[in-house]
């Protein structure tokens, strides 16, 4: 699991660096930008080769733990620049929460695929802890299943039309993102909680984003969501793989003679 949670994820941003090149930012939100930053579509571009030599970086063994670290920086500088700004200006509008929190996930991916690379021989190998990175997960559940509450109409809308009842699957994936952080956080059934969580997102890419994507292959928007649900389950993938890894280096091992 950990494995291919670092292979979507790294593939992710990989493509999202190359898209923010050719399409002069659109994957990073360049617009959302505080205004005091000058050239900000400018600045669109050397993010993006960051990204994309980030992303192809963490495929390569020997490259990738430098690569998750600079990737979850990357990440984190984000955070404080295009979200956390916008939290303090609208603290009551849910849904800027919820775009925050993708954000908390995709830095609790990279520290958590960190945090279970092989550590030995490297600069910072001290750096990494898987536990922080599933908690930082399970925090940002939150913000997202209670968008499913605030934003019914546009959540149900997004459910394929040959499925049945959407609004009450709408209100079920909600209810599951919470269910899973109380169970990542509690410790109760938390590998099966993260692992469940991984199989809700990658079915809400494979069902919701690639569709639409085969249907518009010319649509910017629907490119930057098939990106960013691919990434978010690379970070679901990568933080359930770790419960197993974690949960390898506590088993006893039986000695022969």
């Amino acid at each position: 699991m950990s494995t291919i949670g670092r292979l979507l994820f790294a593939l992710s941003f990989a493509a999202i660096g190359a898209l923010c090149i050719a399409w002069h930012g659109f994957a990073i939100a360049w617009e959302l930008l505080p205004k005091w930053i000058v050239w900000r579509e400018t600045l669109a571009i050397p993010c993006g080769a960051l990204l994309l030599g980030s992303g192809l970086a963490l495929l390569v063994p020997r490259t990738a733990r430098a690569a998750a670290l600079l990737l979850t920086a990357l990440l984190v500088l984000r955070l404080l620049l295009l979200h956390v700004p916008r939290v303090v200006a609208h603290p009551l509008i849910e849904v800027v929460w919820e775009s925050m929190s993708e954000n908390l996930i995709y830095i609790a991916g990279g520290w958590t695929i960190l945090s279970t690379l092989p550590k030995k021989g490297w600069i910072f190998a001290s750096f990494g802890n898987a536990r922080a990175g599933q908690i930082l997960f399970a925090l940002a559940l939150f913000p997202i299943g209670l968008s499913h509450f605030f934003y019914l109409n546009e959540t149900a809308s997004l459910v394929p039309s040959w499925l049945p009842f959407h609004a009450p699957l709408a209100y079920f994936t909600g209810a599951a993102w919470i269910a899973a952080a109380l169970g990542i956080l509690s410790g109760v059934l938390s590998r099966l909680a993260a692992t469940l969580t991984a199989i809700m997102v990658s079915l809400f890419t494979l069902l919701i984003w690639v569709p639409l994507l085969i249907a518009t292959p010319d649509s910017i928007p629907d490119w930057s969501e098939m990106c960013s649900s691919a990434a978010i389950t690379g970070a679901a993938w990568a933080v359930a793989g770790s419960f197993r890894t974690e949960w390898m280096k506590l088993r006893p091992t039986k000695a022969f003679e």
